[in-house]
Protein backbone atom coordinates (compact mmCIF):
# COMPACT_ATOMS: atom_id res chain seq x y z
CA UNK A 1 0.00 0.00 0.00
CA UNK A 2 1.36 3.56 -0.60
CA UNK A 3 2.40 5.36 2.25
CA UNK A 4 2.94 2.27 4.47
CA UNK A 5 5.45 1.74 6.96
CA UNK A 6 8.77 -0.66 7.02
CA UNK A 7 8.55 -2.25 10.35
CA UNK A 8 11.70 -3.53 10.59
CA UNK A 9 13.52 -0.63 9.45
CA UNK A 10 11.20 1.37 12.16
CA UNK A 11 12.48 -0.96 15.18
CA UNK A 12 16.20 -0.52 14.36
CA UNK A 13 15.65 3.70 14.63
CA UNK A 14 14.09 2.61 17.54
CA UNK A 15 16.92 0.88 19.01
CA UNK A 16 19.80 2.56 17.16
CA UNK A 17 18.61 6.57 16.97
CA UNK A 18 16.30 7.00 19.43
CA UNK A 19 18.02 3.91 22.51
CA UNK A 20 14.50 2.40 22.98
CA UNK A 21 14.65 -0.95 24.77
CA UNK A 22 14.12 -4.31 22.77
CA UNK A 23 10.41 -4.27 24.51
CA UNK A 24 9.68 -1.07 23.99
CA UNK A 25 10.40 -1.16 20.50
CA UNK A 26 8.25 -4.75 20.47
CA UNK A 27 5.51 -2.65 21.96
CA UNK A 28 5.94 0.22 19.44
CA UNK A 29 6.03 -1.88 16.33
CA UNK A 30 2.64 -3.67 17.59
CA UNK A 31 1.08 -0.28 17.82
CA UNK A 32 2.11 0.85 14.57
CA UNK A 33 1.06 -2.50 13.21
CA UNK A 34 -2.83 -1.56 14.94
CA UNK A 35 -2.80 1.83 13.36
CA UNK A 36 -1.42 1.08 9.90
CA UNK A 37 -4.42 -1.29 10.23
CA UNK A 38 -6.46 1.94 10.95
CA UNK A 39 -5.14 3.68 8.42
CA UNK A 40 -5.94 0.99 5.77
CA UNK A 41 -9.29 0.54 6.71
CA UNK A 42 -10.02 4.36 6.19
CA UNK A 43 -8.13 4.26 3.05
CA UNK A 44 -5.43 6.79 4.38
CA UNK A 45 -1.57 6.75 3.80
CA UNK A 46 0.02 6.79 7.17
CA UNK A 47 1.51 10.50 6.38
CA UNK A 48 -2.38 11.21 6.41
CA UNK A 49 -3.20 8.95 9.32
CA UNK A 50 -0.14 11.39 10.97
CA UNK A 51 -1.84 14.63 11.70
CA UNK A 52 -3.28 15.49 15.46
CA UNK A 53 -6.89 15.21 13.94
CA UNK A 54 -6.89 11.75 12.36
CA UNK A 55 -4.24 10.77 15.53
CA UNK A 56 -6.93 11.56 17.80
CA UNK A 57 -10.21 9.92 16.14
CA UNK A 58 -7.64 6.90 15.96
CA UNK A 59 -7.11 7.07 19.83
CA UNK A 60 -10.83 7.24 20.46
CA UNK A 61 -12.19 4.40 18.19
CA UNK A 62 -9.68 2.41 19.72
CA UNK A 63 -9.44 3.15 23.28
CA UNK A 64 -13.39 3.80 23.35
CA UNK A 65 -15.61 3.62 26.05
CA UNK A 66 -13.77 1.78 29.14
CA UNK A 67 -16.92 0.54 30.26
CA UNK A 68 -16.81 -2.12 27.37
CA UNK A 69 -13.29 -2.27 27.46
CA UNK A 70 -13.78 -5.73 29.02
CA UNK A 71 -16.23 -7.17 26.46
CA UNK A 72 -13.48 -5.75 23.65
CA UNK A 73 -10.23 -6.76 23.81
CA UNK A 74 -8.89 -5.14 20.90
CA UNK A 75 -9.83 -1.60 22.83
CA UNK A 76 -6.87 -0.08 24.99
CA UNK A 77 -6.76 0.85 28.52
CA UNK A 78 -5.63 4.62 29.12
CA UNK A 79 -1.96 3.32 29.84
CA UNK A 80 -1.90 1.82 26.58
CA UNK A 81 -3.42 4.82 24.50
CA UNK A 82 -0.76 6.79 26.23
CA UNK A 83 1.80 4.56 25.20
CA UNK A 84 0.09 4.24 21.74
CA UNK A 85 0.68 8.23 21.54
CA UNK A 86 4.11 7.50 22.04
CA UNK A 87 4.35 5.26 19.20
CA UNK A 88 2.88 7.57 16.95
CA UNK A 89 5.41 10.26 17.69
CA UNK A 90 8.15 8.06 17.02
CA UNK A 91 7.06 6.99 14.19
CA UNK A 92 6.53 10.27 12.82
CA UNK A 93 9.90 11.47 14.14
CA UNK A 94 11.18 8.36 12.04
CA UNK A 95 9.35 9.67 8.91
CA UNK A 96 11.40 12.86 9.42
CA UNK A 97 14.63 10.90 9.70
CA UNK A 98 13.80 8.96 6.52
CA UNK A 99 12.67 12.04 4.48
CA UNK A 100 8.86 11.20 4.37
CA UNK A 101 7.80 14.26 6.27
CA UNK A 102 9.18 17.87 6.58
CA UNK A 103 8.58 18.40 10.12
CA UNK A 104 6.81 16.11 12.71
CA UNK A 105 2.99 16.79 13.10
CA UNK A 106 2.32 15.45 16.03
CA UNK A 107 5.19 17.06 17.98
CA UNK A 108 3.38 18.23 21.30
CA UNK A 109 0.64 15.97 21.48
CA UNK A 110 -0.43 15.07 24.50
CA UNK A 111 -1.19 11.26 25.54
CA UNK A 112 -4.39 10.71 26.91
CA UNK A 113 -4.44 11.26 31.12
CA UNK A 114 -4.67 7.55 33.25
CA UNK A 115 -4.16 6.96 37.04
CA UNK A 116 -1.31 4.77 38.26
CA UNK A 117 -2.66 2.05 40.30
CA UNK A 118 -0.24 1.73 43.14
CA UNK A 119 1.71 -1.17 43.79
CA UNK A 120 1.53 -3.07 46.66
CA UNK A 121 2.93 -2.63 49.80
CA UNK A 122 5.57 -5.15 51.24
CA UNK A 123 7.34 -5.06 54.76
CA UNK A 124 10.60 -5.15 55.39
CA UNK A 125 9.92 -8.14 57.40
CA UNK A 126 8.26 -9.32 54.35
CA UNK A 127 11.49 -9.13 52.15
CA UNK A 128 13.65 -10.63 54.83
CA UNK A 129 11.52 -13.68 54.39
CA UNK A 130 11.61 -13.59 50.90
CA UNK A 131 15.38 -12.76 50.29
CA UNK A 132 16.83 -15.64 53.06
CA UNK A 133 14.90 -18.12 51.52
CA UNK A 134 17.77 -19.81 50.46
CA UNK A 135 20.07 -18.55 52.46
CA UNK A 136 20.49 -22.08 54.38
CA UNK A 137 21.79 -23.75 51.03
CA UNK A 138 24.71 -26.26 51.62
CA UNK A 139 28.37 -25.67 49.71
CA UNK A 140 26.88 -28.74 47.56
CA UNK A 141 24.09 -26.92 46.10
CA UNK A 142 25.93 -24.03 43.71
CA UNK A 143 21.84 -23.18 42.02
CA UNK A 144 20.51 -22.42 45.44
CA UNK A 145 23.84 -20.50 46.36
CA UNK A 146 23.15 -18.99 43.61
CA UNK A 147 19.43 -18.10 43.83
CA UNK A 148 20.47 -16.87 47.48
CA UNK A 149 22.71 -14.55 45.83
CA UNK A 150 20.28 -12.88 43.16
CA UNK A 151 17.10 -12.38 45.59
CA UNK A 152 19.76 -10.71 47.65
CA UNK A 153 21.08 -8.63 44.93
CA UNK A 154 17.78 -7.52 43.31
CA UNK A 155 16.27 -6.40 46.65
CA UNK A 156 19.54 -4.42 47.69
CA UNK A 157 19.83 -2.88 44.36
CA UNK A 158 16.32 -2.72 42.62
CA UNK A 159 18.03 -3.76 39.57
CA UNK A 160 15.18 -4.62 36.49
CA UNK A 161 14.77 -8.44 36.00
CA UNK A 162 16.60 -7.32 32.55
CA UNK A 163 19.44 -5.47 33.95
CA UNK A 164 20.07 -8.26 36.59
CA UNK A 165 20.21 -11.39 33.78
CA UNK A 166 22.39 -9.20 31.67
CA UNK A 167 25.27 -8.61 34.47
CA UNK A 168 28.78 -9.33 33.24
CA UNK A 169 31.79 -9.95 35.80
CA UNK A 170 33.67 -6.78 35.04
CA UNK A 171 30.45 -5.11 35.90
CA UNK A 172 30.53 -6.20 39.67
CA UNK A 173 32.93 -4.04 41.45
CA UNK A 174 33.23 -6.34 44.67
CA UNK A 175 35.73 -4.51 46.86
CA UNK A 176 33.62 -0.56 46.47
CA UNK A 177 29.98 -3.24 46.68
CA UNK A 178 29.21 -1.51 43.26
CA UNK A 179 27.90 -2.81 40.21
CA UNK A 180 27.71 -0.78 36.61
CA UNK A 181 24.38 -1.78 35.01
CA UNK A 182 23.07 -1.15 31.37
CA UNK A 183 19.47 0.18 31.75
CA UNK A 184 17.02 1.44 29.28
CA UNK A 185 17.73 4.07 26.63
CA UNK A 186 21.24 2.52 26.65
CA UNK A 187 21.78 4.49 29.66
CA UNK A 188 24.89 2.99 32.29
CA UNK A 189 24.10 3.89 35.91
CA UNK A 190 26.48 2.82 38.68
CA UNK A 191 24.23 1.19 41.87
CA UNK A 192 25.98 1.04 45.19
CA UNK A 193 24.68 -2.80 47.41
CA UNK A 194 25.28 -3.67 50.85
CA UNK A 195 26.93 -6.19 53.04
CA UNK A 196 23.64 -8.66 53.58
CA UNK A 197 24.23 -8.82 49.33
CA UNK A 198 27.76 -8.70 49.13
CA UNK A 199 28.12 -11.71 51.38
CA UNK A 200 25.88 -13.48 48.95
CA UNK A 201 26.85 -12.66 46.11
CA UNK A 202 31.23 -13.34 47.40
CA UNK A 203 29.61 -16.62 48.09
CA UNK A 204 28.09 -17.40 44.92
CA UNK A 205 31.19 -16.08 42.33
CA UNK A 206 33.68 -17.55 44.88
CA UNK A 207 32.05 -21.57 45.18
CA UNK A 208 28.94 -21.46 43.08
CA UNK A 209 29.54 -20.24 39.92
CA UNK A 210 33.14 -22.19 39.27
CA UNK A 211 30.91 -25.20 39.76
CA UNK A 212 28.30 -24.28 37.58
CA UNK A 213 30.81 -22.60 34.59
CA UNK A 214 32.30 -24.34 31.53
CA UNK A 215 34.44 -23.46 28.85
CA UNK A 216 31.82 -21.57 26.92
CA UNK A 217 30.02 -19.68 29.97
CA UNK A 218 31.81 -16.35 28.62
CA UNK A 219 31.37 -13.17 31.42
CA UNK A 220 27.90 -13.94 32.40
CA UNK A 221 27.56 -13.31 35.89
CA UNK A 222 24.58 -15.31 36.88
CA UNK A 223 24.73 -19.19 34.68
CA UNK A 224 22.49 -21.78 34.79
CA UNK A 225 23.05 -25.99 35.20
CA UNK A 226 24.29 -25.76 32.17
CA UNK A 227 26.72 -22.94 32.57
CA UNK A 228 25.20 -20.96 29.93
CA UNK A 229 23.97 -17.43 30.83
CA UNK A 230 20.71 -17.46 33.25
CA UNK A 231 17.71 -15.55 31.23
CA UNK A 232 15.13 -13.28 32.50
CA UNK A 233 12.62 -15.66 32.68
CA UNK A 234 14.88 -17.96 34.94
CA UNK A 235 15.12 -15.33 37.28
CA UNK A 236 11.40 -15.02 37.64
CA UNK A 237 11.30 -18.45 38.01
CA UNK A 238 13.74 -18.56 40.77
CA UNK A 239 11.47 -15.97 42.63
CA UNK A 240 8.50 -18.24 42.61
CA UNK A 241 10.62 -20.87 44.29
CA UNK A 242 11.44 -18.69 46.78
CA UNK A 243 7.56 -17.46 47.02
CA UNK A 244 7.02 -21.19 48.15
CA UNK A 245 9.72 -21.59 50.22
CA UNK A 246 9.18 -18.67 52.22
CA UNK A 247 5.31 -19.22 52.75
CA UNK A 248 4.78 -16.03 51.18
CA UNK A 249 1.04 -15.79 50.33
CA UNK A 250 1.41 -12.65 48.10
CA UNK A 251 2.49 -12.73 44.63
CA UNK A 252 6.40 -11.32 44.21
CA UNK A 253 7.45 -10.61 40.81
CA UNK A 254 11.39 -9.01 40.25
CA UNK A 255 9.93 -5.92 39.34
CA UNK A 256 8.19 -5.65 42.54
CA UNK A 257 11.40 -6.43 44.50
CA UNK A 258 12.14 -3.00 42.91
CA UNK A 259 9.00 -1.39 44.31
CA UNK A 260 9.68 -2.87 47.81
CA UNK A 261 13.58 -1.62 47.52
CA UNK A 262 12.50 2.03 45.96
CA UNK A 263 9.82 2.08 48.59
CA UNK A 264 12.23 1.40 52.44
CA UNK A 265 14.88 3.84 50.66
CA UNK A 266 12.06 6.68 51.34
CA UNK A 267 11.19 5.50 54.26
CA UNK A 268 14.13 4.95 55.42
CA UNK A 269 14.68 8.70 54.66
CA UNK A 270 16.50 8.86 51.23
CA UNK A 271 15.72 11.94 48.89
CA UNK A 272 13.53 11.23 46.31
CA UNK A 273 16.21 12.45 43.61
CA UNK A 274 18.51 9.93 44.70
CA UNK A 275 16.53 6.97 44.17
CA UNK A 276 15.28 8.33 40.92
CA UNK A 277 19.08 8.07 40.03
CA UNK A 278 19.65 4.58 41.99
CA UNK A 279 16.94 3.25 40.11
CA UNK A 280 17.34 4.39 36.14
CA UNK A 281 14.13 6.25 35.93
CA UNK A 282 14.31 8.68 33.12
CA UNK A 283 11.89 11.41 35.02
CA UNK A 284 11.10 12.35 38.60
CA UNK A 285 7.51 11.82 38.38
CA UNK A 286 8.24 7.78 37.68
CA UNK A 287 10.09 7.81 40.99
CA UNK A 288 6.94 10.10 42.94
CA UNK A 289 4.86 7.18 42.58
CA UNK A 290 6.70 5.53 45.79
CA UNK A 291 6.64 8.39 47.73
CA UNK A 292 2.58 7.75 47.76
CA UNK A 293 2.91 3.91 48.60
CA UNK A 294 4.82 5.49 51.88
CA UNK A 295 2.15 8.10 52.34
CA UNK A 296 -0.69 5.18 51.90
CA UNK A 297 1.23 2.85 54.16
CA UNK A 298 1.41 5.40 57.05
CA UNK A 299 -2.17 5.94 56.87
CA UNK A 300 -3.18 2.28 56.75
CA UNK A 301 -1.14 1.50 59.56
CA UNK A 302 -2.59 5.02 61.63
CA UNK A 303 -6.16 4.27 60.83
CA UNK A 304 -5.09 0.80 62.11
CA UNK A 305 -3.26 1.76 65.08
CA UNK A 306 -4.03 4.58 66.53
CA UNK A 307 -7.10 4.44 69.42
CA UNK A 308 -8.58 7.84 68.21
CA UNK A 309 -8.54 6.85 64.52
CA UNK A 310 -12.24 6.32 64.60
CA UNK A 311 -11.42 3.06 61.82
CA UNK A 312 -14.56 1.38 60.11
CA UNK A 313 -15.48 -1.52 62.17
CA UNK A 314 -15.49 -4.69 59.79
Amino acid sequence: MKGSVDLAAFAEYLERIQGKSRATGTAYVNDIEAFSGYCRDHGLSIEQGLTRTQAGLYLVERIGDHRRAAEDAARLSARSGARAVSALKALAQFLVFSGRLPENPLAGFKPPKYSRKLPPYFSSEEMRALVCAFDDAGADAPLLIRNAAILHLLYATGLRVSECAGLDLAAVDERQRLVQVLGKGNRRRIVPYGEHAARALRRYLNKARPALATATSGAAVWLNHRGGRLSARAIRNVLDAAVLRAGQLKHVSPHKLRHACATHLLEGGADVRLVQEFLGHETINTTQIYTQITRTHLRDVYEKTHPRAERKKP
